[in-house]
């Protein structure tokens, strides 16, 4: 099934038919409309923080999925709680992604936030830069780094996270048929878009550290900080594993003893 949109640009009318799998859109502009330095800053913020959010729920996916040779009786000895926590970790950072590359015009992702950037170069300037940081000591040294991003560069990266970004396209199908909704059509027609249009765990990757640096490039250059996709606590879960396998060894040891000492009376009688 295939819905026509319409769109009016200027005295323009645009036509656009698009069905489920269609990432194509009428052109938009999608910066984001901001007042200030201040207002700039808290998209960046906000954006970096999906981001590395991502990767932390991405880390701990892949850390348990390591971990299953060495507890391999943990993960059997309660199976389906480990493989829901797996499926809503991966859920979980699907869902963050796809925010992060949302090609929607009033959203906060990378797409709008570059143009954004790139229709309000100034407030990457030395001055304003160093307005920023004022009070900071190290804001005059910081300050001599060319604060204002490479148009060249830019370009680049808008590529990068573009719709056109064969990665971009396949995550954008699974947000309009998978993450954010489920399309009808496809489940009535029995069309499983995770075959036609497969991400693997590695393009995830992909898509996440790229991401993570463009988002923390820009944070560099606007207010001289990054963000690390490293936490406290990120091998908790291994403390969780040992205790449970302590608990089988300990449960095993004392049924042994058991078993040995019935064999021992036993052999009394």
């Amino acid at each position: 099934m295939r819905v026509v949109f319409i769109k009016r640009i200027g005295d323009e009318t645009v036509w656009n038919r698009l069905d489920s799998t269609d990432v194509t859109h009428y052109p938009l502009l999608m910066k984001i409309k901001i007042r200030s330095d201040k207002q700039f800053g808290t998209l960046l913020n906000a954006l970096v923080s999906e981001c590395v959010r991502a990767e932390i729920y991405f880390k701990l996916y892949n850390d348990l999925r390591g971990a299953i040779p060495e507890y391999k009786e943990v993960f059997n000895q309660s199976n389906t709680f480990w493989s829901l926590t797996s499926r809503s970790l991966l859920d979980a950072t699907l869902s963050s992604l796809c925010r992060v590359y949302d090609q929607h015009s009033k959203s906060l992702s990378l797409t709008n936030l570059l143009d954004t950037i790139e229709a309000n170069l100034e407030i990457f300037n030395t001055d304003n830069f160093k307005e920023r940081l004022r009070g900071n000591p190290f804001a005059d040294s910081l300050a001599q780094r060319a604060r204002r991003p490479n148009e060249h560069e830019l370009a680049h990266d808008k590529e990068l996270v573009s719709k056109d970004d064969c990665l971009v396209k396949k995550l954008i199908i699974w947000r309009n048929n998978i993450v954010s909704h489920r399309t009808a059509q496809n489940v009535v027609n029995e069309k499983d878009i995770t075959k036609d249009y497969p991400l693997t765990i590695n393009e995830i990757s992909e898509l996440l550290t790229r991401a993570t640096a463009v988002s923390n490039d820009y944070s560099s250059l606007f207010q001289a900080s990054t963000t690390s996709t490293k936490i406290v606590g990120d091998d908790d879960y291994l403390y969780v594993l040992r205790t449970i396998k302590e608990s089988i060894t300990k449960q095993r040891e004392e049924f042994a003893a058991q078993i040995a000492n019935r064999h021992r009376l036993e052999g009394q009688r």
